[in-house]
């Protein structure tokens, strides 16, 4: 994506919420601070964008349009790519069935997912927000970042790639650490320990303690 498609992106995604001298000064920072960064900087753009109290309460619902739009257009690029020029092309992981993925995979995504659900309301948004802001600190491809980001923001399921062990505890102990930071070590502790014995019962056949 050049500078031109990310702009018009961000330019569309922000539009049902914010609009006019506010619409513009968003763009401006985006020019000056974020046009030429990698496209996982998208969280500490609505960071900064979003320090102003009136429209901190939309941050999520606009990062989920951010990376949607973002997202659109790495699929347009990919679908106008003739096939013969990619032999070692890789079918996207947010396009793939769920029946594609392993077990221990379909485990970790239902793990991640009730610890952040559990807490319910405003705690979830802010454990979720917390998670895929701290994602960038995980090493992980560009194909496989975006993945993780559509899955994160309940997009599209995580499926088609193959994170290893040690990516998937580190986002599992991000959402840990996310219940800790919004609930407090105590019943963090509780849900996890509740989660830890809900998922186990839905997939018997694998241990969910590998992941811990």
């Amino acid at each position: 994506m050049n500078p031109s498609q990310k702009r018009k992106a961000v330019e569309e995604a922000l539009m049902p919420f914010i609009h006019g001298k506010t619409l513009a000064n968003a763009l401006i920072l985006w020019d000056e601070k974020y046009a030429h960064k990698p496209t996982f900087a998208l969280q500490h753009y609505l960071r900064e964008l979003c320090s102003d109290l009136e429209i901190a309460h939309m941050r999520s619902r606009m990062l989920q349009a951010l990376v949607s739009a973002f997202s659109s257009l790495q699929d347009d690029r990919q679908s106008r790519t003739p096939t013969s020029y990619s032999p070692r092309s890789i079918t996207p992981a947010t396009h793939a069935n769920k029946t594609t993925s392993s077990p221990i995979l379909l485990m970790f995504m239902d793990l991640v997912e009730q610890l952040i659900d559990a807490p319910g309301g405003d705690a979830s948004t802010r454990i979720r927000l917390y998670v895929l802001e701290n994602l960038e600190k995980i090493p992980l491809l560009t194909q496989e970042r975006w993945a993780f980001q559509g899955w994160l923001n309940q997009m599209t399921p995580l499926t088609g790639t193959t994170p290893n062990i040690n990516t998937m505890q580190q986002v599992i102990n991000l959402a840990y650490v996310g219940l800790c930071e919004y609930l407090g070590p105590i019943r963090a502790d509780q849900f996890l320990q509740n989660t830890v014995s809900e998922v186990q019962k839905m997939h018997p056949t694998t241990n969910v303690n590998g992941l811990l």
